[in-house]
């Protein structure tokens, strides 16, 4: 029987297309016998629905905001009435305060890339997600991601293959915010790790201890048993999951700051 806890779990993954046969039909069949499930599932679902609305509504191009600001205010500049300009001024700072709002807002739904990471490495680890492509050439896979994703992402290539201390098993999509996301999936001295790669626009790194490593931040934490690392780069944001027993966070970090050429 699946508990409440596993159901809460699913929920995101549900919203987000994720969940597939028995998974899915254990859900579907839960949701139809618990009140209460069925009504965090309604409840998320609205709020993902409310937010999709919101982001069609409005349509500001906070990188030009300053300059559309000005051209405002230059259209609505009187030349007479000193009321109006105090008018006209305290309008243009409320349509600034609305416009930083709004863009604080829109970075606050960015998701955490670390949490996403690992609930899609336990799964691939468990067999419950698997691999669309399977291949151990960073060619190949990033030849087969490069019509599939909305975002540049290409797997940087070991300078010695026949050195090279981990072993690419494979790569698939991942659903994210209503987009895909890039998971490769990789093996280092017999364990499994697993590699999550988004815009940085829709998604963020976090965690409770922060390295700088040649001008990049690097987030590390622990969860769930499982090591993570996740930072930012080039515009995109990446999220590895592993669970070596010796917690050497720069040993995993080969799979794409090699020494060799880095195809990003």
């Amino acid at each position: 029987m699946i508990d409440h806890k596993t159901i809460k779990v699913w929920i995101n993954l549900y919203l987000d297309g994720e969940l597939a046969g028995d998974e899915l039909e254990q859900f579907k069949q839960h949701i139809k016998e618990c009140a209460e499930c069925a009504k965090i599932l309604k409840q998320q679902r609205d709020f993902v629905d409310s937010i999709r609305i919101l982001k069609e509504e409005i349509n500001i191009d906070f990188n030009d905001f300053k300059t559309e600001l000005v051209k405002q205010i230059e259209k609505f500049k009187p030349k007479k009435s000193k009321i109006f300009i105090q008018l006209s001024l305290v309008f243009a700072i409320a349509i600034f305060l609305i416009g930083a709002l709004l863009a604080i807002y829109f970075y606050s739904q960015r998701i955490d890339l670390a949490d996403i990471a690992i609930k899609n490495h336990i799964r691939q680890i468990n067999g419950q997600l698997p691999l669309e492509i399977e291949t151990s050439s960073e060619a190949e896979i990033s030849n087969w991601f490069d019509k599939k994703l909305k975002f540049n992402f290409r797997l940087p290539r070991y300078p010695d293959p026949s050195n090279q201390p981990y072993r690419i098993k494979g790569a698939r999509l991942v659903a994210l915010n209503n987009d895909y996301a890039a998971l490769v999936s990789y093996e280092m001295d017999g364990r499994p790790m697993t590699l999550l790669v988004a815009p940085s626009k829709s998604a963020s790194p976090h965690g409770k201890r922060k390295v700088n490593f040649k001008d990049i931040n690097f987030y590390l934490d622990t969860r769930d048993g499982f090591n993570i690392l996740s930072w930012t780069d080039k515009g995109l944001t990446y999220a590895l999951v592993f669970d070596f027993e010796n917690f050497d966070w720069k040993k995993p970090c080969i799979v794409c700051h090699s020494s060799g050429t880095k195809e990003m």
